[in-house]
C-alpha cells in the first residue's frame, strides 16, 4: 500500500476542526488509567477467556453496557443495549467423510485426516458431489487484474482443484481477497462447478497437523430470522481441503504431477489449469447445534438534521477463544486475550468517553458496538452489517479497533483500507498531527484485511479503516514475537508488559479519525475505480 502524506495545509485544518469542536486537550494519563482497569477486568481468568455463548462472554458483555452507560451513551440496539445474534454451530461428522478418485488406471479411496479433510455444510445433514476433475491454478477470476484461471476451461458439473493463495503481483488487499476460501467458491460456483478441492501453495499454506487437531471442532456461522445461514454455500455441494500425500494420489499419472506442479508455482505462479483424466466423488455429513450472544451497542445522536441519519460505527470484538482443552495439572488453559481484543475494547470504550467530553457533539450519528463471536468467522459484525440496529439510520464508515499490539512506543501504524476510499485524507491529517507516520503492510502473508472486523461492512459496501500498530522503533520485532509467543495463547494475559500511555494514543488517534469522519459535509465515499468500492459499494 502507498499512503500520501499531507501537507501543512491540511494539517493546520484537522488541528482547526479541533478547535472548532471545542476539544478538550486529551487526558492521555486518565485514559491510561482507565484503559488499564479495562483490559484488567476483562482478561481476568473469572471471565474464561471470553467465548462467544458463554457465561464469561456474558459477563463482559454486562460490563460493556455499564461502561457505555457511564460514558453517556444512549442504547444503540434499537432501545436496548443488545443486539442478539443467533448462532448456529456446524461439527463435522468425522466417520462419515469419503472421498474417490477414479480413472487413469484405477479406483483409490482416500484416507480422511491423513490425505484430506472433508468440508462443512451449513444447510445439509449430509452432502455428496461427483464428477470429473479441472485443475484450475489458483481458482481466480479477477477481470480488474486482467487474470483468469479458468480461461478455456470448462467445469460446469465438475470439481475444482486449485492451489490455496492468490496470483503474484497483486496488492496486498487484494491477494487477501482472493485467497479467501468464500470467494474462490462463488467464483468456482458461478462457473458451473459442483465441487471445490483447495491444496497447500508454496506461498499460502497450512500447517496439518494443526488442521487435523480442529477437524473436530465447529465452525460457526448465524441464522437469519428465516433461518437460513451467511454461511448458505452457493451451487458448491462439497468442499475438501488436500494435504500433500493426497494431491499426489489426485496428479498421479497427470500431464503435471503435484511436485511438479508445486515447483512450477514456487518459481512463477500456479501454471495453467487443465483437465484430468480422474473423477472424483466428495461427501460427508454434518451436525447443528443453535446457540446465541450478543453485539454489545451504543449511540451518540448526530447534532446535524441533515446528517444525524448516517452512522460512523466504531467496533471491537469482545470475544476470544476461551479455556483450552486438556493442558497439564497446573498448567495455565485460559486464553485471557488482553491484547487480543479486550485492548480494543478498552480502546472503544475509552473513545466513547472522548466523544463525551468533547463540548459539541458530532454532526453525524456515532455507534459504538463490541461485537461477538469474530474469533469464530466475524459473526457478530456480519450479522450487525446485515441487519443495522438503528432504527433506519445508515452505516456510512467504519473504524475498527482489533489488536493493537500495546508493547512498544509505536511512532507509525498501518491503516488498512484507508487508501481506498475518501476516509485516507482523514486518516492522514490525524496521523500527522499526532506525529505519527503511515506504513504500507509489513505482513502481507498474514491477509490482516480480510481477518478483522471491518471486511464484514467492507462486503456490505461501508468504507472503512482498521489500524494497526506499525513496525517502526523496534515494534516489527516485538509484533512478530507476540504472534509467534502469546496470540492466542494463555500468555495473552495482563502479565505481558503492556503500555497503557500507547493505548491512550491509539485511542486518541482512532477518536480524531472518526471524529472527522463524523463532522466532515461528506459522508464517506470509495475512491473511483477501487476493487472494492466496485465490488460492494453499489449495493
Amino acid at each position: 500500500m502507498s499512503f500520501k502524506r499531507v501537507g501543512f495545509a491540511a494539517l493546520f485544518a484537522a488541528l482547526a476542526v479541533g478547535c472548532a469542536t471545542g476539544a478538550p486537550a486529551p487526558d492521555l494519563a486518565g485514559a491510561a488509567a482507565r484503559l488499564k482497569a479495562d483490559i484488567a477486568w476483562l482478561a481476568d481468568d473469572a471471565r474464561a477467556g471470553r467465548e462467544a455463548g458463554t457465561p464469561g462472554y456474558d459477563a463482559a458483555a454486562d460490563y460493556v453496557a455499564a461502561e457505555f452507560e457511564a460514558a453517556g451513551l444512549s442504547p444503540g440496539a434499537d432501545g436496548g443495549w443488545r443486539q442478539t445474534v443467533p448462532l448456529r454451530a456446524s461439527m463435522r461428522d468425522l466417520d462419515a467423510a469419503r472421498m474417490t478418485i477414479d480413472g487413469n488406471g484405477g479406483f483409490q479411496t482416500l484416507v480422511h485426516l491423513t490425505d484430506y479433510i472433508v468440508g462443512r455444510s451449513f444447510t445439509d445433514a449430509n452432502f455428496e458431489a461427483s464428477g470429473d476433475l479441472v485443475y484450475v491454478g489458483y481458482g481466480v477470476a479477477a477481470p480488474s487484474e486482467n487474470y483468469d484461471d479458468y480461461a478455456g476451461l470448462d467445469v460446469a458439473g465438475k470439481i475444482v482443484v486449485a492451489f490455496a493463495g492468490a496470483p503474484r503481483g497483486f496488492s496486498t488487499e487484494l491477494a487477501a481477497y482472493f485467497s479467501d476460501a468464500e470467494a474462490k467458491q462463488k467464483t468456482a460456483a458461478a462457473k458451473g462447478a459442483v465441487g471445490f478441492i483447495s491444496m497447500q501453495s508454496n506461498s499460502s499454506g497450512f500447517p496439518w497437523p494443526v488442521a487435523v487437531k480442529f477437524a473436530g471442532a465447529p465452525a460457526t456461522g448465524w441464522a437469519g430470522p428465516d433461518g437460513r445461514t451467511n454461511r448458505a454455500a452457493p451451487p458448491i455441494r462439497a468442499t475438501a481441503v488436500m494435504n500433500e500425500s493426497g494431491a499426489k494420489k489426485l496428479f498421479s499419472g497427470e500431464a503435471l504431477d503435484y511436485l511438479a506442479l508445486r515447483t512450477m508455482e514456487a518459481a512463477s505462479g500456479a501454471p495453467k489449469g487443465f483437465p484430468l483424466k480422474k473423477r472424483a466423488r466428495v461427501s460427508g455429513a454434518s451436525k447443528f447445534s443453535e446457540t446465541k450472544s450478543d453485539n454489545i451497542i451504543g449511540v451518540i445522536e448526530g447534532a446535524d438534521p441533515a446528517l444525524r441519519d448516517e452512522v460512523i460505527l466504531l467496533t471491537a470484538h469482545l470475544d476470544h477463544i476461551g479455556v483450552d482443552d486438556g493442558g497439564k495439572p497446573g498448567e495455565d488453559v485460559i486464553n485471557n486475550g488482553a491484547m487480543d481484543n479486550a485492548a480494543g475494547v478498552a480502546v472503544l470504550i475509552e473513545a466513547a468517553n472522548m466523544f463525551r467530553r468533547n463540548r459539541r457533539a458530532p454532526r453525524r450519528t456515532i455507534a459504538f458496538a463490541a461485537v461477538t463471536a469474530e474469533e469464530k468467522g466475524l459473526i457478530g459484525a456480519d450479522y450487525l452489517a446485515h441487519h443495522p440496529a438503528f432504527g433506519g439510520k445508515r452505516i456510512v464508515a467504519n473504524v475498527n479497533l482489533d489488536m493493537p499490539v500495546l508493547l512498544y512506543p509505536f511512532t507509525d501504524v498501518v491503516a488498512f483500507g484507508a487508501e481506498r476510499s475518501s476516509i485516507g485524507p482523514a486518516v492522514a491529517a490525524a496521523a500527522e498531527a499526532m506525529g505519527v507516520k503511515l506504513s504500507p503492510d509489513p505482513i502481507p502473508e498474514e491477509g490482516i484485511f480480510t481477518r478483522s472486523d471491518h471486511y464484514s461492512f467492507v462486503k456490505q459496501g461501508v468504507p472503512s479503516v482498521f489500524l494497526i500498530t506499525g513496525f517502526e522503533n523496534g515494534g516489527g520485532d516485538i509484533f512478530r514475537n507476540f504472534l509467534a509467543t502469546h496470540y492466542h495463547a494463555p500468555s495473552d494475559d495482563i502479565s505481558l508488559p503492556i503500555l497503557y500511555d500507547q493505548g491512550a494514543r491509539f485511542t486518541e488517534l482512532n477518536y480524531r479519525i472518526a471524529r472527522a469522519l463524523a463532522d466532515a459535509d461528506a459522508a464517506p465515499s470509495w475512491n473511483k475505480g477501487d476493487f472494492f468500492g466496485e465490488t460492494f459499494g453499489k449495493r
